[in-house]
């Protein structure tokens, strides 16, 4: 078990990459020695919100969910009543209050609803920021606890792996319900998770009643599975790994209920207590149920004893307990797949957990090994991230209600195991799990093909309608990089030439690697990076110069070096190089021969690398060079090379999807920036109309003054409404704009305002 200040005597992640000499610097010698904990939460956490926070109010909230529990919060605020929550013109029971509690902290402390008109500047930040502070503290809570039960690095690699899943980091920047409900459910586990397992603890009870505290948000935040899922999940490892069921134990338990004079020899010290009973007191199961009732159950009590009922005339313990519990899970409620069999959410999984993917088969192997009754701590934790996740995905499985973000909770147990296997890995060698890591390779071929090919696959872990239109343009179109010309596959090449190029020529002629590295060694490193310098070259000319010239050239320095090589006496295999040598010129002259002869324009290889790339394309490039950097490294037995890629990899495309691709999408998805236009062009008294679209962003950014037109009389109301005197500002679905201009008539002008700025929703003026 690790505890405060515990130093690993193998040779650390950091130490490999950083290596001993900047971990002795002053700035490094400060940072460790800070106490372990501390560490582990700044790191985590820090890196977490590196990923969360950035453009995090940058667009605006996406339909249908977060505009409408928005609303709902918005609405809070202004009827000044936050127990009975309020949609539009009825009482809204659907959702437990926690998510609109948090929004609306955030509108009051931005404004939101200080004036009319447009929402405030900031209302995005302010909605989302106490969410992504949340998530945060689940990652660094979560951290935290396998770091004490197992070691800091393992507790390390569970952050990063969770805060790197794209279905946590995704959701993470939305104002829905999941959000608070996964994160107060990870915080719990990870109370207990401490207050069971650590034995070093000095504030067991601490832990204990933080894990009731957090049940109790979940329950606010999701309903009976923010109770029910740890609890359940508790239960079955108690069962399990600490309850004993031999006859002698059992009579053991009866007669401490029935027989006074035992339960004072009990106290006394004179034989140890009954294993059950002894494990309700370590967790406080009496006062702590008190502090999760404390939490959990005034709002609920409140609203069933309510007598006034929803806009579809149910009471709230009928609405919230039976339809959106019982019958969401055997009947189907609101889905949009119906049908889905047990492989829906492994499909979903692969995407959602990517490219971790490729370490499930090295944790399934790791966990089936695990005895139940272990002396060992560590295997007690993974106990229960198994346990964690099998629930957890049996249960939304077999729901009859499915949506893509439903596997949610599953990541953070998942992440566990990875980080687990991870951290077995890396002490134990490539060499020991290479089976597992063949099987996890094909799953990262697999995975990585179907979402290069289909970004698509991202967006929709999270959100309502899977048919919406894509705005394929964004992964389809050439990426404007430079000013004057589009991103190039040759940029690409290059790129990865020159980086594996300039790393291993360090390695291979570094004055400490000269006497160690092979002549072979050298050569691959400065085919590399002479290989890119010709590439670069044939790029930056703007495909000027033949890029098979330039290449023959390279190939021809790298022959006169292993020809130099094989010359030098002392040197091994000399024959060997010479060969090579001169099958490597003769590839050179070749290509040098036919590149200076041709004319560029018929270089094919210079057409391939000018050739304009996509986000499609850079994923699919990316991930195959990650996956084949991942083989070498497996081949070379090379743990720092392995796990370096993967590391890089995971942070890179979490990074890119955060900072940008969330940003681009999220336009299609709100209708914000068509309501500032709104706001900012109309006159006075002119007002603005939802034609036959119920989305929620047009109520809430309304702030609930749109008129709706979406009953069986929309066109009539719509062609009344035109006829009057002056300008009527509509908001319309693109595919149903025709259908409006003939609901206006022909003597009425339709003039769309920025028709491309969402492909879902126009604004349009009639006058």
């Amino acid at each position: 078990m690790a505890s405060e200040g515990e130093q690993q005597p193998e040779q650390t992640f950091t130490e490999a990459i950083l290596g001993k000499e900047t971990l002795s610097a002053n700035g490094m010698k400060r940072w460790l020695q800070l106490p372990f904990s501390a560490r582990v939460v700044v790191a985590t956490a820090g890196f977490a919100a590196l990923l969360f926070l950035p453009y995090l109010g940058a667009v605006g909230l996406w339909d249908c969910w977060e505009t409408h529990y928005g609303e709902v919060a918005r609405m809070m605020i202004e009827r000044r009543d936050y127990v009975y929550p309020f949609w539009e013109g009825a009482y809204f029971f659907s959702k437990p209050p926690l998510t609109m509690w948090m929004q609306a902290l955030g509108m009051q402390v931005v404004g939101t609803v200080r004036g009319s008109g447009a929402v405030a500047l900031y209302t995005e930040w302010g909605m989302r920021i106490p969410f992504a502070l949340l998530s945060i503290t689940a990652v660094a809570l979560l951290s935290l606890a396998v770091s004490r039960v197992v070691s800091r690095r393992a507790g390390l690699a569970t952050g990063f792996i969770l805060a790197t899943m794209p279905l946590y980091f995704l959701l993470t920047r939305q104002t829905v319900t999941d959000t608070p409900f996964v994160t107060t459910f990870v915080c719990a586990m990870a109370c207990a998770l401490i207050g069971q397992l650590d034995e070093t603890t000095k504030h067991r009870s601490v832990w204990w009643y933080g894990f009731y505290f957090f049940a109790g948000l979940a329950t606010l935040a999701k309903g009976l599975l923010g109770v029910g899922l740890p609890a359940v999940i508790l239960v079955l490892y108690a069962a399990l790994a600490v309850i004993p069921w031999d006859g002698a134990s059992v009579e053991q338990h009866l007669r401490w209920l029935s027989d006074k004079d035992f339960r004072k020899e009990v106290r006394e010290g004179r034989v140890p207590m009954p294993v059950l009973w002894g494990q309700m007191y370590r967790m406080h199961l009496g006062t702590g149920i008190l502090v999760f009732l404390a939490v959990a159950v005034p709002w609920y009590l409140t609203l069933s004893l309510f007598k006034e009922v929803d806009d579809e005339g149910k009471l709230f313990w009928y609405r919230f307990f039976i339809h959106d519990h019982l019958n969401r899970l055997t009947a189907g409620v609101y889905t949009t797949t119906p049908g889905g069999t047990f492989i829906y959410f492994i499909e979903q999984g692969g995407f959602a957990i990517f490219p971790w993917v490729a370490l499930l088969p090295g944790a399934f192997a790791v966990v089936s090994r695990l005895r139940l009754r272990s002396a060992s701590k560590a295997d007690h934790l993974a106990l229960i991230a198994v346990l964690w996740v099998a629930f957890s995905f049996w249960l939304l499985s077999s729901s009859a209600t499915k949506f893509h973000h439903y596997v949610f909770p599953v990541l953070p147990g998942m992440a566990i195991l990875l980080a687990l296997f991870a951290d077995r890995l890396w002490e134990e060698g490539i060499s020991a799990h290479a089976v597992s890591l063949i099987f996890g390779f094909v799953l990262f071929i697999l995975v990585g093909k179907d979402l290069a090919e289909n970004p698509k696959n991202f967006t929709d872990l999270f959100v309502f309608n899977y048919d919406r239109p894509y705005p394929q343009d964004l992964v389809t179109k050439p990426i404007a990089f430079f000013a004057a010309r589009p991103l190039w596959t040759g940029d690409l090449v290059t790129l990865v030439l020159l980086a594996f190029g300039v790393y291993l020529a360090f390695d291979a002629f570094a004055p400490r690697a000269k006497q160690k590295a092979s002549p072979w060694a050298r050569a691959v490193a400065l085919l590399l990076l002479l290989s890119g310098v010709a590439t670069l070259g044939a790029v930056a000319s703007r495909a000027q110069v033949s890029a098979g010239a330039l290449l023959g050239l390279a190939f021809l320095a790298v022959a006169g070096f292993l020809g130099w090589q094989s010359s030098r006496p002392g040197t091994e295999g000399r024959s060997s190089l010479r060969t090579v040598a001169g099958l490597i010129a003769v590839v050179g002259v070749a290509l040098a021969v036919r590149g200076f002869r041709q004319p560029v324009a018929e270089d094919s290889l210079l057409k391939a690398l000018s050739e304009p790339v996509n986000i499609k394309r850079t994923l699919g490039f990316t991930f195959a060079v990650a996956g084949a950097l991942a083989v070498v490294a497996a081949l070379m037995r090379a743990r720092v090379m392995l796990f370096g890629t993967f590391w890089v990899l995971a942070a890179g495309v979490a990074l890119w999807f955060n900072w940008s691709h969330w940003v681009d999408l999220a336009h299609h998805w709100t209708q914000r920036d068509l309501f500032w236009r709104y706001y900012d062009q109309r006159k006075a008294d002119e007002p603005i109309i939802a034609y036959m679209m119920n989305w929620r962003g047009e109520t809430f950014y309304s702030q609930n003054t749109v008129e709706q037109f979406r009953a069986r009389d929309a066109n009539t109301r719509m062609r009344n409404l035109a006829a009057r005197p002056g300008r009527v500002w509509v908001l319309v679905e693109h595919n149903r704009l025709n259908l409006l201009r003939t609901a206006v008539g022909p003597d009425q002008v339709v003039t769309p305002v920025d028709r491309d700025i969402n492909n879902k929703f126009v604004l349009v003026t009639v006058d």
